[in-house]
């Protein structure tokens, strides 16, 4: 039996950085997927790294798959079966066993093939015969490659081939911690929620700034840990915020009404001289409520 693995697509905003500022956000990516893993009982370790892609390894997949689904970086995932390949015959033989297991007659398939390394063949020659191997041997296929039913990816990583037959969505976003620390004052409305989130999905560090503590600021904190990757918040009491200016880069609001949010803006930067914004005040309705449902 074939240990599966996972095939990670970091975010590609990622890849849009300069060398050394995307091995940083990559391995704070890294950092978070463990600490979100780790502190929910599955052991999880790096097994390889391509170009715009990792290869992870779990104890428990189908428990890992939503936790990974929350967090920020990750463009998409897959679980896949490795196997090593010494050849373009080598790897029909295997793509068609793999088909054996996904395919069926009447089915309507597509082959999807990626490839990172040098080899003697292309990606359109792997497609194309792997293709034309997979019709012969499973009768009654249909291609098509617009609309398929079902799909088969393969990627080709040097001296392996990942194949899978579902890719599941990331958080996208960059990996939480890679840009500055901003509090975020909470009272207990639902509209801070939505405001932590885009401002994680952004990479920044979030401190709850509180004036007074209450059951609903606990029960927020509580549903967004999972996108903190079960890390603690770390409160900061508002009677004591101007001892964070070196600290905290900003102050996040969580208005959705223009007005309420202009004032409000003026009124806490005067007051505490911090440059103050509200994420969510000209934030889409349907995009917010997608959100909320998300968290809760």
């Amino acid at each position: 039996m074939v240990n599966s693995v996972i095939v990670l697509r970091p975010a590609s905003e990622i890849y849009l950085k300069t060398h050394f500022v995307r091995q940083f956000f990559l391995k704070k990516l890294m950092v978070n997927l463990k600490k979100s893993l780790n502190s929910n009982k599955i052991d999880f370790k790096v097994l390889g790294k391509f170009s715009g892609i990792i290869v992870c390894q779990t104890d428990n997949n189908k428990k890992a798959v939503p936790l990974i689904q929350k967090v920020f970086g990750i463009h998409s995932f897959s679980i896949a079966e490795p196997y090593p390949f010494s050849s373009l015959e080598n790897l029909k033989e295997i793509l068609a066993g793999y088909a054996k297991k996904t395919l069926s007659k009447g089915d309507v398939f597509a082959l999807r093939i990626s490839r990172n390394g040098k080899h003697d063949f292309s990606s359109q020659d792997v497609a194309v015969e792997a293709g034309q191997k997979i019709m012969d041997e499973i009768k009654g296929l249909t291609v098509n490659l617009s609309n398929p039913e079902k799909e088969i990816f393969a990627d080709i990583l040097q001296k392996k081939v990942f194949l899978y037959s579902e890719k599941f969505s990331g958080a996208k976003g960059l990996p939480v911690g890679v840009e500055g620390k901003v509090g975020l004052i909470m009272k207990g409305k639902k509209e801070e929620l939505v405001s932590a989130f885009l401002m994680l999905k952004r990479g920044c560090n979030i401190f709850p700034v509180i004036k007074e503590n209450n059951s609903n600021i606990e029960k927020n904190l509580e549903l967004l840990s999972k996108f903190n990757s079960f890390s603690e918040f770390k409160p900061v009491n508002f009677s004591e915020i101007q001892k964070e200016k070196n600290f905290l880069s900003a102050l996040v609001l969580s208005e959705r009404n223009e007005l309420n949010a202009l004032k409000e803006i003026r009124e806490l930067q005067n007051k505490t001289g911090f440059v103050v914004f509200s994420p969510i005040t000209f934030y889409p309705e349907q995009d917010f409520e997608k959100i909320l449902e998300l968290i809760k």
